[in-house]
């Protein structure tokens, strides 16, 4: 397929001109010029989005005209950078910083993607809200010097689990299940059970030994 800058002709006498937009209709701009009205087109290179009020600067092609560049704007007005179709910004070298004092937004209609060999996250505060999450990781570490976890169900898979604590407490105001092939409870001090009712069963022996065994 031939590019369009083939398959258009120019004319050698194309001129520029300068004007103030007045309204936007459509894809198509209303710039007042010496000469009056004009309807302009944004060129392509012309990622800042003219907005009224704008002063531009104009090219006549073939007798069409077109926004090459905004010149001056109104101080505060906001400012968009607009481009049909994608849009991709590759530095060969070196690094690109993204940096604003009021904050940065970034949203995406469908996907957000993002790839590199180190990731980076700091900030004073953070929010997350996910319909879903799905984690994958080959090793965690986490240092933190207080949690909190709210939830309505927590399931877990694992093949290994280790935790060492200082001090463990753990309240359960319904009912605890523990399903398992081996038990091994082993206290330094004292080891005490309470209970309303207690009841020990076993389907081929129950054994207590002690030095002193008291009943009663």
């Amino acid at each position: 397929m031939q590019s369009v800058a083939r398959t258009m002709r120019y004319e050698r006498g194309a001129h520029g001109d300068h004007g103030a937009v007045l309204r936007v209709d459509g894809s198509t701009y209303i710039v007042e010029t010496e000469d009056g009205e004009v309807r302009a087109r944004r060129a392509t290179s012309c990622l800042l989005e003219p907005a009224a009020g704008d002063l531009v600067l104009l090219a006549v092609v073939n007798g069409a005209q077109y926004i090459l560049a905004v010149l001056e704007r109104e101080e505060g007005a906001p400012s968009r950078l607009v481009s049909e179709g994608d849009l991709q910004i590759r530095l060969p070298r070196g690094s690109l910083g993204l940096s604003a004092p009021d904050g940065v937004h970034v949203v995406a209609g469908k996907d957000l993607s993002m790839a590199a060999s180190t990731f980076r996250v700091q900030a004073r505060e953070g929010h997350v809200a996910l319909g879903l999450l799905s984690f994958v990781s080959e090793v965690v570490r986490g240092e933190v010097d207080r949690a909190k976890l709210i939830g309505r169900s927590l399931d877990a898979q694992l093949e290994r689990l280790m935790q060492r604590v200082k001090r463990s407490y753990r309240i359960v105001e319904e009912a605890d299940h523990v399903r398992a092939e081996r038990i091994d409870y082993a206290a330094k001090g004292s080891l005490a059970m309470h209970g309303e009712n207690a009841k020990i069963t076993a389907s081929h022996v129950v054994k207590i030994d002690g030095d002193q065994i008291q009943v009663g």
